[in-house]
């Protein structure tokens, strides 16, 4: 194995008339898209199907459309400027598993964070069919056992919020009621915010939900005695790739932000993977994930 970067998981959410076929043919068919003189676009698409498991992959590439190099010529001790229209600036591989809604894509440190390759990677899709009735956003999976630590650590809780998206095809028991409310709505987004109006703490187990969510295996699932509050599903369901949750908190005396897209769930590979290879890891830590969190179809 070459060098080995960083890969997160995520899932892609698609709205209005968005559906897999318009995202495959969106990177198979890129529309470039311009952004502070840099294009963005897709690269080396590739569609397969691995044991009935369709998927795709490719790269995800931010370009310089009016580079230059400067060519030196150690005989004549001089050096010259010359184009190099579309220079490469940086490139980030991915695989997309529709049944899974999951997406893993790299990380190219300085050029393409994570939180560019959302924003782009959405952009150049929704560029393709020129904004009409599309939208899609990637939502990280968060890390439960770091996502346990960090709230355990939390003395009081003042504030939850969560920005939501109904999931299809998965869904998580603890927080299906609230994704069904959703869907039953006729919408695809829900804004939940509950914050304490005085110096007085919210009356929430969440630390202690989340730290046994944490604990569970492909054999043993976590049973709550009660349907879960509105507040502490969504972070539940956040947490699982569906939506932002936000956590405001009291630790030693000072105030903390937990963010559920700020603990991810990722993985070590290759940095030039096969498109085999990447979909077999990519699909190996989805479904270990499918199975621990206890998520249905």
């Amino acid at each position: 194995m070459s060098k080995v970067y960083s890969y997160y998981l995520g899932r892609l959410i698609k709205r209005g008339i968005l559906n897999t076929e318009k995202i495959y043919n969106a990177i198979k068919s890129p529309k470039p898209y311009h952004y502070k003189d840099m294009g963005w676009s897709f690269f080396d698409a590739e569609e397969n199907e691995n044991d009935g498991v369709p998927y795709i992959t490719g790269r995800l590439s931010k370009y310089n459309p009016n580079a230059e190099v400067v060519i030196s010529d150690p005989v004549a001790k001089i050096e010259n400027t010359q184009p190099e229209p579309n220079l490469r600036i940086a490139s980030s591989h991915f695989v997309y598993i529709p049944s899974m809604a999951g997406i893993a894509f790299s990380r190219a440190s300085q050029h393409i964070e994570k939180y560019k390759f959302n924003q782009f990677f959405s952009s150049v899709v929704k560029h393709k069919y020129e904004d009409f009735f599309v939208d899609c956003e990637i939502k990280m999976i968060a890390d439960l056992k770091t996502f346990a630590q960090k709230l355990s650590a939390v003395e009081k809780i003042y504030k939850i919020s969560a920005n939501l998206n109904p999931p299809n095809p998965l869904y998580g028991s603890l927080w299906k009621g609230l994704s069904d409310y959703i869907k039953s709505r006729g919408s695809d987004k829900m804004l939940i915010r509950e914050e304490s109006s005085d110096r007085q703490p919210l009356k929430t187990n969440l630390p202690e939900i989340v730290d046994e969510v944490s604990k569970q295996t492909k054999d043993k699932k976590y049973h709550s005695k009660e349907k879960l509050p509105i507040g502490d599903a969504a972070i539940l369901m956040a947490a699982d790739g569906y939506g932002n949750g936000h956590i405001k908190g009291l630790k030693d005396g000072v105030i903390v932000i937990i963010k559920t897209s700020a603990i991810n769930k990722c993985f070590s590979f290759d940095k030039e993977p096969t498109n085999a290879e990447l979909f077999k890891e990519a699909y190996l830590m989805l479904k270990e994930i499918e199975d621990e969190r206890h998520l249905e179809h």
